[in-house]
């Protein structure tokens, strides 16, 4: 596994990044957090990005999370199973799930999450990133 390096960024945003890739958290208001992802995910990251989730959501007790993985290329199946499980396990904590989505293979893996974690209309997926920032904005 590539190395993650962990950086706290103006404004308390905090940055995981490994090879080209990166993640960053920011608390855009309370029980709110922007995910923001470029690169591929081949799982060099292990479990720091959903460690970072779950850290936020034992501080808020709920949150409306969106992520922003318009400059995201992909990620592997194990990635994408890890991540569909944690959707599953936290959806009572998980007020909403909004995903701007870039690529349609990033919006294929998004739909097959959604499906697969069973967890209704907890995810909404956007191609549009018009519609995504609104909403964030809102």
């Amino acid at each position: 596994m590539t190395s993650v390096t962990r950086e706290l960024l103006p404004g308390g945003v905090v940055r995981l990044s490994s090879g080209k890739s990166t993640f960053e958290f920011a608390r855009t208001r309370p029980g709110r957090l922007l995910v923001t992802i470029s690169g591929m995910d081949k799982g060099q990251f292990g479990p720091s990005t959903l460690d970072e989730i779950a850290a936020a959501l034992h501080r808020e007790g709920s949150l409306e999370l969106f992520i922003d993985a318009r400059e995201a290329v992909g990620v592997t199946a194990s990635v994408s199973e890890e991540w569909t499980r944690f959707f599953s396990v936290q959806r009572t904590k998980l007020r909403r799930v909004h995903v701007l989505a870039g690529s349609k293979a990033v919006k294929l893996t998004v739909a097959i999450a959604q499906h697969l974690s069973r967890t209704g209309e907890l995810i909404q997926i956007y191609s549009d990133p018009q519609v995504f920032d609104s909403r964030l904005q809102s």
